[in-house]
C-alpha cells in the first residue's frame, strides 16, 4: 500500500493541509505516487474554502489507501469520479506528464484540472520553480 505520509500531515495539524503554498515552491514529484497527491489535492481544493478541501482531501486520501473508491469521502460525483481515474491511472499519468515538453499544458488534460486549476497544480509540482516564473492566476 502506497504510504502519502498521512499520518506526518495528521501530527503537523491543519498547516499540513494549507491549499495556499503560492508563496513555498514545492519540488518536482519523484514518483507516481507523489504525484497523483498533488493531483488529487488540487482537485479536492478547487472551488471550495481551503477547509472544506483539506477535509475533503484527508477522506480521499484514507478511502484510496485502505483500497476503496473516492466516493466514500466526497459527495462530489464527478470529482470522485476524477480522482479514482487519476488514482488508477496514476503510473501511466506520471510517465506522460515526466515525458512532456509543456508541463503545464499536460496538466490541463488531466481530470477536473481547469485552466485555472492547472495553475495551482503547476506551484504544487514545482513548474514554475522549474522554468523560473510565477503563476499568474
Amino acid at each position: 500500500m502506497p504510504s502519502f505520509g498521512l499520518e506526518e500531515m495528521m501530527r503537523n495539524g491543519a498547516s499540513a493541509f494549507q491549499g495556499d503554498i503560492s508563496g513555498a515552491e514545492t519540488s518536482a514529484p519523484e514518483t507516481a505516487d507523489e504525484f497523483v497527491q498533488h493531483v488529487i489535492e488540487a482537485i479536492c481544493h478547487a472551488s471550495v474554502t481551503p477547509a472544506i478541501g483539506r477535509r475533503t482531501f484527508e477522506r480521499c486520501i484514507r478511502a484510496l489507501s485502505f483500497g476503496s473508491t473516492a466516493r466514500v469521502g466526497f459527495r462530489h460525483p464527478a470529482k470522485a469520479e476524477a480522482i479514482d481515474r487519476v488514482w488508477r491511472e496514476r503510473e501511466r499519468l506520471f510517465e506522460e506528464y515526466t515525458a512532456s515538453p509543456d508541463k503545464l499544458r499536460y496538466l490541463a488534460t488531466l481530470p477536473w484540472i481547469g485552466p485555472v486549476t492547472k495553475h495551482s497544480l503547476a506551484r504544487r509540482l514545482g513548474v514554475y520553480a522549474e522554468q523560473g516564473q510565477r503563476a499568474v492566476a
